[in-house]
C-alpha cells in the first residue's frame, strides 16, 4: 500500500506515565497513561474518589522499537 501525503508529526513524542488507582466503592481498577502527573481522580463508574495504588513508566507512545 502506498500513501501520500504530510507527514507532521511531532518532533519529539512525550514520554507517558502510568498509574493504577482503585475504586474502594466498586472494586474497579483504573490505569491512566498521561503525559502529566495524575494527582486525583474520580471513578468513572461511581464517581467515588479513587486510592492511588502504583506508578510506572509507561510504554506507550514510544516508537514500536522502544517499547
Amino acid at each position: 500500500m502506498f500513501i501520500t501525503g504530510s507527514t507532521n508529526r511531532p518532533t519529539t513524542i512525550p514520554q507517558l506515565k502510568g498509574t493504577l488507582w482503585h475504586c474502594e466503592k466498586c472494586g474497579s481498577f483504573v490505569s491512566i497513561h498521561s503525559a502529566r502527573i495524575v494527582q486525583e481522580l474520580r471513578c468513572p463508574l461511581c464517581l467515588s474518589d479513587l486510592e492511588f495504588c502504583a506508578a510506572f513508566d509507561s510504554g506507550l507512545g514510544q516508537p514500536f522499537g522502544d517499547a
